[in-house]
């Protein structure tokens, strides 16, 4: 953004952008009576506002394409939401474009059309990729990029799997869980997945924890931030209720011990020093990627089921559930605001300890 001054004493604020139609750089602007710190950000906002409505104006002249829906909600969201989500969106999206192909008209998308690209052999990967071609496409009707959604009501999701079903895919029972750790060959992965499933922390909260965040004396680990695997960045935590304080049980304490004679023993071999409180041995951190490929790997070798690392968030649930830790608590120690997943999970392992006590009491004679 640069400033001209105008004839009539007042100030003109410039920004130039892309037209998404031409790839061509255009200019606009807005004119504010003085220059002062205060206006800039006032005229920087009017500029972006502006600059939104010109691109949505710009697509609207011609039939708009998949791949130009898609670009124009990514850029929106940018500027609406928190990066990591954008990012997130912007990824599953790509899926979606790939499937029902990029330079599609939108005008021209059907509901068998989209069912049978969109088709996948597990319904819940069905569902989500609905789940985001629906949301795009209403966004696009709210922005009046798109004219007719009526189809959608002919896009049913898929039918999910009974509750019993979805969730054993969720989470690992208490014995589930040491078979796994018991099976890990690598030692660095097998101590990572046993302290998340021990505090119940995120991925990339976990990747992001400084030494400085582990209180040893006070027994608790500090969560402030989160590293998000598609910048390579830190970032504030996912809400506001995701900062918070992990109070350590005695074997999270012992878990956090052992990553810290781990790191010791890779400034023996290396003689480098980190900050972080789970780097790899350069440093640096771990790839996501290569934990997460492993982890998948090894649930579905070990106990035969493919699990992501975010069911160790859930296994975390339902083994306070199973310790009669109340929901409230576990959600406050998650950092969650609201969460029907925790809340799924607490209820299912809670009713699972119910059955059990009633058919223990069925067993006994009093008299």
């Amino acid at each position: 953004m640069w400033i001209e001054p105008t004839k009539t004493g007042k100030y003109k604020y410039v920004e130039r952008y892309e037209d998404p139609l031409t790839g061509k750089m255009r200019k606009t602007s807005v004119t504010l009576p003085t220059n002062r710190k205060k206006d800039e950000s006032i005229a920087r906002e009017a500029l972006r506002q502006r600059m939104r409505k010109l691109t949505i104006q710009s697509i609207r002249t011609t039939d708009v394409t998949l791949k130009e829906l898609c670009e124009a909600y990514t850029k929106a969201q940018k500027e609406t939401v928190k990066e990591q989500t954008a990012m997130y969106n912007e990824r599953k999206l790509k899926t979606v474009q790939k499937l029902l192909g990029e330079s599609t008209l939108v005008s021209a998308l059907t509901a068998p059309y989209v069912r049978n690209n969109l088709a996948a052999k597990r319904p819940e990967t069905y569902n989500e990729r609905l789940t985001r071609f629906k949301a795009l496409m209403r966004w696009g009707y709210r922005e009046e990029l798109v004219q007719d959604i009526s189809f959608l009501e002919k896009l049913p999701r898929a039918k999910a799997p009974t509750a019993k079903e979805r969730d054993k895919d969720k989470y690992l029972e208490k014995d589930e869980l040491k078979k796994l750790l018991a099976g890990m060959k690598n030692e660095d992965w097998k101590l990572l997945t046993r302290f998340l499933a021990l505090s119940g922390l995120r991925i990339g909260e976990a990747l992001a924890l400084n030494e400085a965040d582990v209180d040893f004396h006070e027994r608790r680990i500090h969560v402030c931030k989160t590293y998000i695997r598609d910048t390579q960045k830190i970032s504030t935590p996912k809400t506001e209720t995701s900062t918070r304080f992990v109070s350590m049980q005695d074997e999270l304490y012992e878990c956090c011990l052992d990553i810290i004679k781990r790191k010791w023993k890779i400034f023996q071999i290396t003689g480098k020093r980190s900050d972080l409180f789970f780097p790899d041995v350069n440093r640096e951190y771990i790839c996501y990627d290569v934990y997460s490929k492993y982890f998948r790997e090894n649930t579905e070798r070990i106990i035969g089921r493919r699990l992501t690392i975010h069911a160790l968030r859930h296994t975390h649930v339902a083994l306070l559930a199973e310790n009669g830790i109340p929901l409230d608590v576990i959600s406050r120690r998650l950092g969650h605001a609201n969460s029907n997943v925790t809340k799924d999970i607490y209820f299912h392992v809670t009713k699972q300890l119910a059955k059990q006590d009633a058919d223990l009491i069925k067993k006994i004679k009093i008299v």
